[in-house]
C-alpha cells in the first residue's frame, strides 16, 4: 500500500503520455511543491462531475500516477509543470481531502491478456492509421507515418491517449483488464469514430467546394 496526493481533472492521464497542468490553487502549490522537493509522483484521477476546482470534487477510484518532468516557476507561486504517466493506481481508502486530496493506494498489474498478441497488435495498428487520418482530414491535413510501440501495453496506451472521445470512454480503457482487451475496445471503437470522421469531412467537403479549394498541409505522428 502506497500514499498519494491527488488531482482530480477533467481528464484520463495514460501510462508513457504528457500531461501539461498550470498550477494555481495554493492546495495543489502544496501539494506539487513537495512533489519536486522530494521528487515523487502525484496521482490523476478524472472527476466524475468534471470538476478540477472548489470543494464539490467526485474523482473515480482508477488513475495513474504522474512524475513531474518539468516546472516553469511564475508569479505568486505559480508553476507550469510538465508530467508523465507512469503506473495505474486503484483508490483504496482517501485519507485526507484538506489541503489536498490524499489516499492509500494500490498500484495495477499490467496483464497482456489471453490470446495471440501480434495479430490483434497488428490489427489496432491499421485502424488507429485510418482513424488518424479521418481526424486530420477535417482540417485539410494528411498523415505522413506514425510510429507504434512494440510493446502491446504501450500500443494500448497510446492509442488509448490519442483517441477524442468522452473522458468516460477513456476511463474505461484505462480500467481494461488486460492490453489485449483494451485493444479490442479500440478496434471497435476507433472503427466507429472513423467512419463517423469520414462523414464529417465528406460534408465539409462538399461545402468548401461550393467556396473554392482549401490548401492541405501533411502531418507526420513520430
Amino acid at each position: 500500500m502506497a500514499r498519494l496526493g491527488l488531482f482530480p481533472l477533467r481528464t484520463v492521464l495514460m501510462p508513457g503520455a504528457a500531461l501539461q497542468l498550470h498550477i494555481f490553487e495554493d492546495r495543489y502549490k502544496t501539494m506539487i511543491g513537495g512533489c519536486i522537493e522530494s521528487g515523487d509522483a502525484f496521482g490523476v484521477l478524472l472527476d466524475r462531475r468534471g470538476q478540477e476546482t472548489g470543494d464539490d470534487l467526485d474523482p473515480v477510484d482508477v488513475g495513474t500516477t504522474a512524475l513531474i518532468t518539468d516546472v516553469t516557476r511564475l508569479p505568486d507561486g505559480r508553476m507550469d509543470i510538465v508530467t508523465r504517466g507512469e503506473r495505474r493506481f486503484k483508490v483504496e481508502r482517501v485519507t485526507d481531502k484538506k489541503p489536498f486530496w490524499s489516499a492509500e493506494v494500490s498500484y495495477l498489474e499490467e496483464p497482456i491478456g489471453s490470446g495471440d498478441a501480434s495479430p490483434l497488435q497488428a490489427i489496432a495498428a491499421e485502424r488507429f492509421t485510418d482513424y488518424l487520418q479521418a481526424l486530420l482530414a477535417l482540417f485539410g491535413r494528411e498523415l505522413e507515418s506514425i510510429r507504434m510501440p512494440d510493446d502491446t501495453t504501450a500500443a494500448s496506451y497510446l492509442i488509448a491517449d490519442a483517441m477524442q472521445v468522452d473522458g468516460a470512454v477513456k476511463q474505461r480503457l484505462l480500467e481494461a483488464p488486460s492490453s489485449l482487451e483494451r485493444l479490442r475496445a479500440e478496434m471497435v471503437l476507433l472503427e466507429a469514430e472513423t467512419r463517423r470522421l469520414r462523414a464529417l469531412a465528406a460534408a465539409g467537403a462538399r461545402a468548401a467546394a461550393s467556396h473554392g479549394e482549401s490548401p492541405r498541409f501533411r502531418f507526420s505522428l513520430n
